[in-house]
């Protein structure tokens, strides 16, 4: 990542090397003629919101403030430039928003131009260029070659810091040729703006500096109109993304990552309100990473109370964020963003926004915020739906464990790992618990539904690390085992048979006055086989796992794990 703090250092240890030494040398080896203190000050404000005011053409941000920066250089030569563009950058930190640490930003960009500036200097000084005055024609030569090089030379430094990086590079080619023609279309304005400032000075400025400035000013303003409207559209966007997703992790997750392209963020959290009282932290995005725990980020329900339940507030300094005093953030924290997630006019969730920088969010930030949560309250809703019908439809209503339709589904998708060799085998145990019927004969069928949830329960102890559990019908379960040897089912088996024949169920019989609970002892058979020693068909794995368990548990007198060998399925003796 660009904020990498390795980067960064050595990014700081470059700068040192490079930009103060420079500077120095070209003070002393290229002096310059005598400064107009009113022509570079008006200048400067003109630079400064140029840099500020930039606008989209297919999807690429310009901006104009090159021509200034010709226009000084070819006044005052390489060192003014150069000094004018530091100061600039500084402003820069200021004016435009980045999720980048500002010196990491200004040490960058300070290296990247001071080699721009001193290499595209001499190509100007090379093809006859001078600081003083020469004829229209010579200076057009010189200041084209000079402008060409300026563009050539920053777009070869991007694309090798777009390489250092590993970023896309889909987009480059785009951007060097705007980079290219827009510096080709402030190229005769710089020149002319400098003829002109040789013969009226500092009153150029009022010629055509003014109106460059006017219109800069009204690029503004119909800049923000169309950053407004492309992030709204990019919400829609996102609003489309997030009701496609059908799960509500998905959703959660689509919400975080994608919503950063229309609000940028340091960090996100999403806090849910439990019961009305209790914080519970859904997901968060910390350096980049998506995750369901923070690191730079604690909170105390009784911040609840103090934070807006139905407007968004914006916190802009260290001395405002302490007001928010059950919530603490990483150090580094300058802004927060907090917004309230209703749903049907109730308070349902926040999300929380920080930056590194001070005043960072803005109006239109707000609105897109608050855009964005409506759609996310929506799509999580839709989703939890879909979950809870999918999850009627897979899971015994019963035990709670998974069904015969979804474990058919998960067999298929761990077979076909098995095949892609991400994992090395897959085993099923089989297990039915022995004489059930005896049980609903003599308690009443309510006793046995007792003892299935309970049976159920001990099962669920077992199912971790990508395993999965289900009730094959009746009074037998599947537990199914990805990258399981058979010896590991086998122990594993053997395992659970004991610890349910020393398990005492409690039920309350149904058949008898007496409504006491008492205590039932049962034992369980099971069968075994795996994958790729005995098949390498799902069907079959379970077809072998049943048939083990009649032969090597059921009528080797139960309470045995059975284990399939072929067409005499072994015995595990007890």
């Amino acid at each position: 990542m660009l904020n990498n703090p390795h980067k960064q250092w050595i990014a700081l240890l470059l700068w040192l090397l490079v930009v103060p030494t420079s500077l120095y040398v070209i003070y002393v080896k290229f002096p310059f003629k005598e400064i107009d203190m009113w022509f570079l000050i008006l200048n400067f404000i003109m630079l400064v919101v140029a840099m500020s005011v930039s606008f989209q053409i297919f999807s690429i941000s310009i901006s104009l403030e090159r021509w200034i920066i010709f226009v000084i250089f070819f006044q005052y030569g390489l060192f003014a430039e150069m000094v004018f563009m530091q100061l600039a950058l500084i402003i820069l930190q200021f004016v435009r928003k980045s999720s980048l640490p500002a010196f990491y930003r200004f040490t960058t960009n300070s290296l990247m131009f001071a080699i721009v500036s001193i290499t595209s200097a001499f190509c100007f000084h090379y093809a006859g260029g001078s600081i003083s005055e020469m004829p229209p024609w010579a200076f057009l030569a010189a200041a084209a070659v000079y402008a060409i090089s300026y563009s050539l030379i920053n777009s070869l430094i991007l694309y090798c810091i777009m390489k250092i990086e590993r970023t896309s590079f889909d987009d480059f080619k785009q951007v060097a040729l705007w980079d290219f023609a827009i510096t080709m279309v402030v190229l005769p304005l710089a020149v002319a703006y400098s003829l002109l400032t040789y013969k009226l000075g500092v009153f150029s400025v009022m010629l055509l500096g003014v109106p460059f400035l006017l219109i800069l000013l009204i690029i503004r303003k119909y800049a923000f109109s169309g950053e407004f409207n492309k992030k709204l559209s990019s919400a829609v966007d996102i609003g489309h993304e997030l009701t496609e997703s059908l799960s509500t992790h998905e959703v959660i997750e689509v919400f975080t990552k994608k919503i950063r392209g229309v609000v940028n963020y340091d960090q996100a959290y999403i806090l849910d309100i439990y019961k009305e009282t209790e914080f519970h932290l859904l997901a968060c995005s910390e350096a980049g990473n998506f995750s369901k725990e923070a690191e730079f980020f604690t909170f105390k329900n009784e911040a609840i109370p103090l934070l807006s339940p139905n407007k968004i507030n914006v916190y802009s300094s260290h001395k405002e964020i302490e007001k928010l005093e059950h919530l603490q953030f990483s150090s580094a924290v300058q802004s927060v963003m907090v917004a309230p997630i209703i749903r049907a006019g109730k308070l349902e969730a926040y999300l929380i926004m920080t930056s590194f920088r001070r005043n960072f969010f803005e109006e239109i930030d707000k609105k897109m915020v608050d855009l964005l949560t409506g759609y996310f309250e929506t799509s999580v809703m839709k989703a939890f739906h879909y979950e809870l019908t999918i999850e009627k439809s897979e899971k015994c209503g019963l035990t709670k464990l998974y069904n015969f339709r979804y474990l058919t589904k998960k067999l298929s998708e761990e077979l076909s790992r098995f095949h892609e060799q991400e994992i090395s085998s897959v085993s099923a145990i089989i297990l039915d618990i022995d004489h059930f019927k005896s049980i609903n004969d003599n308690y009443g069928h309510q006793s046995g539904n007792d003892i299935l949830c309970s049976f159920a329960q001990i099962l669920k102890k077992y199912e971790t690390d990508g395993r999965t559990l289900a009730r094959y019908g009746g009074e037998e379960f599947v537990l199914l085992l990805p990258d399981f040897t058979k010896k590991e089912a086998v122990t594993l088996a053997e395992r659970i048979r004991l610890e349910v024949e020393q398990h005492t169920f409690m039920i309350k019989p149904d058949l008898t006055d007496n409504i006491e609970s008492i205590g039932v002892n049962l034992t369980v058979s099971l069968g075994v086989s795996s994958i790729p020693e005995d098949t390498k068909s799902d069907n079959s794995l379970l077809r072998n796992a049943d048939r083990a368990l009649y032969i090597g548990g059921k009528q080797a007198g139960r309470n045995r794990v059975g284990v399939y060998e072929g067409e005499q399925p072994e015995t595990i003796e007890i």
